[in-house]
C-alpha cells in the first residue's frame, strides 16, 4: 500500500530550509551567497548580478510574494491549476506538464491524458529521455512542502468530487465536472497529474480515481468477487454490497454501492446492467441473455447482440462473437437456425398470468 500522505498544514512554515521552496538549486545557491537560509528569507533583496537571468528573477519574485501572503494573517492564496503550474514551474517545465498529462485535451477517455515519453519529447522538440528528465525536474519541484501546500485546494476539490460521487470517478464523470479549481483545464488530466504527484492519496485503479485506499480496494474487489462467484445469476449492486464492513471505508463514503458499481464496470471479465446488476461474463451473461430471449422469443444472433448491449453500461459491451459463445454453451438456450436461438416453449415469453 502507498502511504497516505498527511495534508500539509494551514501556511509553510518559514523557518524551513530553503530546499522547501521547490526553487531550482542556482537560485538557492544564489540565496544562499546572499545570507538566506530560510523559506522567511526569501524576499531578502539581492545583489544586482546574483541572478542574471531574467526567468530565475521571475520565478524567485514569484514564490517569495505567495511565501509572503501565505504568512500573512489571511493564510495561502488559493490557486487553481495554471495557476499552481505557473507559480512553480518554469515554463518549460509547466509545459512538459500540461503535454504529457493532456491537460488542454478535452476528450474524456484517460488514454487520451497519457502521452508516452516519445510523444510527450516530439511535442517539446526533444529526445524521449530529455522528456524524462523534465518531467522528473517538474515533479522534484511540485513534491517539495510549499508547493505542495500550495496544491491543497486542488487536492481537496478532487477529493470533495470524488466524495460527492461515492467516493470513486471515471474518466466520463470526470469530463461532466466543472470546479475553478481546475481553471479551465481537462479534469481527467488534472487527476491524473495530482494521482501522480502523491501517490496513495488520490488513486487511480484500474480505469478510475478513488479515495479509497489500495487495499481497501484490493479487498473490496476480492468481496466482490467471492460474492459474485456464489451466486448463479446476476446480482443487484444493493445485495453485493450487503455486509461489507463500514470500517474498510474511507471517510465520508457511506456506502461501498458506487464502488461496486464501478467495479463491475471497469473489471475486464464482469458486466453491468443499467438495472443496477453485475455479474462475471462467463458466468452470469447468459442468465440475461435467457431475459432478453424471454421478452422478445425466437431471435437473431444480431438483435441479442443489441439488446444485450442496451441494456449495458458502455464499458461493458461485447461483440456478437462473445455471445455466441454464451448462447451455446447454455443448456437453457436452444439454436432454431444458423444464428437464430429461442428458449424451449414454456419459457419463451414472460406473460402476467390472468386473475
Amino acid at each position: 500500500m502507498s502511504p497516505r500522505p498527511a495534508s500539509p498544514g494551514p501556511r509553510p512554515d518559514p523557518n524551513a530550509p530553503l530546499q522547501a521552496s521547490g526553487l531550482p538549486p542556482r537560485i538557492q545557491a544564489a540565496l544562499r551567497k546572499a545570507g538566506a537560509a530560510r523559506i522567511g528569507d526569501l524576499a531578502r533583496p539581492l545583489p544586482p548580478d546574483a541572478l542574471p537571468d531574467a526567468d530565475d528573477r521571475a520565478l524567485l519574485q514569484r514564490v517569495a510574494a505567495w511565501c509572503a501572503a501565505a504568512g500573512s494573517g489571511s493564510g495561502p492564496p488559493r490557486l487553481n491549476l495554471p495557476e499552481w503550474l505557473r507559480l512553480f514551474l518554469t515554463p518549460r517545465l509547466a509545459d512538459a506538464l500540461r503535454i504529457h498529462y493532456g491537460l488542454d485535451e478535452p476528450a474524456a477517455a484517460l488514454a487520451r491524458h497519457e502521452s508516452t515519453l516519445r510523444d510527450t519529447g516530439f511535442k517539446l522538440g526533444v529526445t524521449r529521455e530529455r522528456a524524462r528528465q523534465l518531467l522528473q525536474l517538474a515533479f522534484d519541484t511540485l513534491r517539495r512542502p510549499v508547493p505542495l501546500h500550495a496544491a491543497e485546494p486542488l487536492f481537496g476539490a478532487a477529493e470533495q468530487a470524488a466524495r460527492e460521487a461515492g467516493g470513486v470517478l471515471d474518466a466520463p464523470a470526470l469530463a461532466e465536472l466543472r470546479h475553478p479549481a481546475w481553471g479551465g483545464l481537462s479534469p481527467a488530466g488534472a487527476f491524473l497529474l495530482l494521482a501522480h504527484l502523491l501517490p496513495g492519496r488520490l488513486v487511480r485503479y484500474r480505469d478510475f480515481f478513488s479515495v479509497w485506499s489500495d487495499i481497501q480496494l484490493d479487498r473490496t474487489e476480492k468481496a466482490l468477487r467471492d460474492r459474485l462467484a456464489a451466486a448463479a445469476e446476476p446480482q443487484p449492486v444493493k445485495t453485493l454490497a450487503r455486509d461489507l464492513p463500514a470500517d474498510a471505508r474511507p471517510p465520508g463514503v457511506p456506502s461501498p454501492a458506487p464502488l461496486l458499481r464501478m467495479l463491475l464496470r471497469h473489471m475486464p471479465d464482469t458486466f453491468a446492467t443499467l438495472d443496477d446488476r453485475g455479474g462475471f461474463i462467463d458466468r452470469h451473461a447468459a442468465g440475461l441473455l435467457c431475459e432478453i430471449l424471454a421478452d422478445t422469443g425466437e431471435a437473431p444472433l444480431r438483435t441479442l447482440t443489441a439488446e444485450f448491449n442496451r441494456r449495458l453500461h458502455p464499458e461493458c459491451r461485447r461483440g456478437s462473437g462473445t455471445l455466441r459463445t454464451l448462447l451455446g454453451r447454455d443448456p437453457r438456450i436452444r439454436k432454431t437456425a444458423p444464428g437464430r436461438y429461442a428458449l424451449p416453449g414454456g419459457l419463451q415469453t414472460r406473460l402476467p398470468l390472468d386473475s
